[in-house]
């Protein structure tokens, strides 16, 4: 899921783990465990798109790597405190920023959320997030860059539970969004994807974020520090593992159902929430020469899969490339075989991610989430890179998007 999120999992995490112990700083540790698988992001500055796309939620998110980190970032954790370098002005000085940083990143990311919904700047967001921010920052500059740190004096095994706690959490988090999880790397490149909630879901963090705030406002001792914090584990985790699970097997049903009722032979089914909410979500369903596209809305006047779009595979545009090219093993790994082709211009074509559907709910001009071009690169090799949104389209993405804002709203004209 989204950093946001990550963060919020892992400073719940360390709290259980060592919040009697070590306080707001058990918090702290436990957001930087849950930030690190993610920071596989950084390939992307060192190599091609393709080894980065398949490094990203590869082995920094495996199981192996969740049981291995912990015991050197414990030893790493035990020397930077028995240095003293947690009361050096420098290192303040470097963690305020990025603690700010941080801030900032997730406050824009909060106040384009109803951009990206067609509704504008919301003030009722807009404001909240700089009363937040400004809270935020003098609290770091009375609490943490005027005040004398004390010493942590917790042993090396609660450290390596915190680290292992945050770890382990964050890609079973990711287990449940789209993209896939390779949590059995370096054994296996099997990408797990349960597809139950969106990859950004403020219903899920907001209220899971609110929680632990409340329980850093109290003492380490205090009891009710402990019961906000299990509160909002607790609806973090009834959310996840009741809610969307239960939205996913009526979503499933739904499209079956409607295939069924059409006529439709179909070989396997993909569902999953669109962007920012779990109540419309869309689904793409296999056929032998197409594929079958539509959406659900819970909150549609008449709860079903209203239109249903027939997508061309046209895969046989592809049988000109070797089928041990690396480009094209890459792009029928990463989308799990639900892909469709579409020319682009001359020998480029374009093949589209259909686990991520469409921006609306039915197939219009050049309105794929997630298109990749397949072109040939200087050196005569078939390569690859995401298709960016051309300005044209910005205004019919940006209405497709408001379209689905009102859906979930459950005004659907």
């Amino acid at each position: 899921m989204d950093s946001l999120t990550q963060i919020v999992l892992g400073a719940a995490c360390g709290e259980v783990v060592a919040g009697k112990k070590m306080g707001n700083r058990a918090m702290l540790w436990g957001a930087v465990g849950g930030t690190i698988p993610d920071l596989d992001v950084f390939a992307s500055f060192f190599t091609d798109e393709i080894a980065s796309t398949s490094f990203h939620r590869g082995f920094m998110h495996s199981f192996l790597f969740a049981s291995l980190a912990p015991w050197a970032l414990a030893w790493l954790a035990e020397w930077f405190y028995s240095k003293n370098v947690h009361r050096r002005r420098g290192y303040k000085a470097s963690a305020m920023a990025i603690w700010l940083l941080f801030y900032l990143l997730a406050a824009v990311g909060l106040n384009f959320i109803p951009v990206a919904l067609g509704e504008g700047l919301s003030w009722y967001v807009l404001v909240p997030t700089l009363l937040l921010g400004a809270s935020f920052a003098w609290r770091l500059w009375r609490d943490y860059w005027q005040r004398d740190l004390s010493m942590v004096s917790v042993g090396y095994r609660t450290w390596v539970l915190l680290f292992f706690w945050s770890i382990f959490t964050h890609p079973i988090l990711d287990c449940f969004t789209s993209w896939g999880t390779q949590v059995f790397q370096p054994f296996s490149d099997l990408r797990v994807q349960w597809c139950t909630v969106s990859v950004v879901d403020p219903i899920a963090t907001l209220p899971f974020l609110l929680c632990l705030l409340i329980a850093s406002r109290f003492a380490r001792e205090n009891r009710l520090r402990t019961v906000w914090n299990w509160v909002g584990l607790g609806w973090f985790c009834g959310y996840l593992m009741l809610y969307t699970l239960w939205h996913k097997s009526t979503v499933v049903h739904a499209f079956k159902d409607t295939l069924h009722a059409k006529n439709i032979a179909f070989q396997r089914l993909y569902t999953n929430p669109t962007i920012f909410n779990n109540i419309v979500w869309s689904g793409v369903a296999e056929g032998d020469t197409a594929y079958y596209f539509g959406q659900y809305g819970f909150n549609d006047a008449q709860p079903s899969v209203n239109k249903i779009s027939t997508i061309p595979k046209n895969h046989e545009l592809l049988d000109n490339i070797p089928k041990d090219d690396r480009a094209l093993c890459f792009l029928k790994w990463f989308s799990d075989g639900y892909y469709n082709v579409t020319p682009y211009r001359g020998d480029t074509l374009q093949v589209n991610d259909l686990r991520f559907g469409l921006l609306g709910d039915s197939l219009r001009g050049k309105n794929y989430v997630f298109p990749f071009l397949l072109f040939k690169n200087e050196a005569g090799k078939w390569d690859i890179k995401v298709n960016n949104r051309d300005p044209e389209h910005m205004e019919d993405n940006k209405r497709s998007i408001g379209e689905l804002w009102e859906r979930v709203k459950g005004v659907e004209e």
